[in-house]
């Protein structure tokens, strides 16, 4: 696969997939960086291309083949703030983890990569986010500082993950977390 087919297609897989808001339905694409984003997850990659600024959508989607097409009613205004998502401040404490691929670029240690996120933040994430945000490598993890929010890093920093965690119903993660801990 070309480098830019595997960049739009990682950045794809947090398009929203519903029609709740229009916006989350298309790639943000900038001078610098390209962006996916379903309101629960963002992935971010570095834009290496020349693509001209703006709203994309997704109209096909084939082996080593996608075509998009930029929205003449959306501009880069539409989409939501992603940039005051991304914490300023960080705090680490998570270990890198590797990540082995198959052939099929598929992670072949995925169930303990959900472990790994588990046992160092002590909160429920989705499990298909975290195998959508996988790369090949050491990924660094790191959360925000007043936010539950976890940054995934790919090992050269030129993609950026960031998943929310998950709301469970009746259940408060961080007493959890403390009386688990005790």
């Amino acid at each position: 696969m070309t480098k830019l087919f595997e960049t739009v297609l990682w950045c794809m897989k947090a398009v929203a997939g519903d029609d709740t808001r229009e916006n989350l339905k298309h790639l943000y694409i900038d001078k610098d960086f390209m962006v996916g984003c379903g309101g629960h997850r963002l992935h971010i990659a570095l834009n290496d291309w020349d693509f001209e600024a703006g709203l994309y959508e997704i109209l096909s989607l084939k082996t080593n083949e996608i075509l998009l097409a930029k929205s003449e009613t959306l501009s880069l205004g539409d989409y939501p703030p992603i940039w005051k998502v991304v914490p300023s401040r960080c705090k680490n404490g998570i270990p890198p983890f590797h990540c082995y691929m198959d052939k099929k670029q598929e992670a072949i240690n995925k169930s303990y990569l959900a472990y790994h996120v588990f046992l160092n933040t002590r909160r429920c994430y989705n499990l298909k986010y975290l195998e959508d945000i996988r790369t090949e490598g050491h990924m660094q993890f790191e959360m925000g500082e007043n936010s539950p929010i976890l940054v995934i890093a790919s090992e050269d920093h030129d993609r950026l993950g960031i998943i929310m965690p998950l709301k469970i119903a009746g259940i408060n993660q961080e007493e959890a977390s403390r009386e688990e801990c005790q």
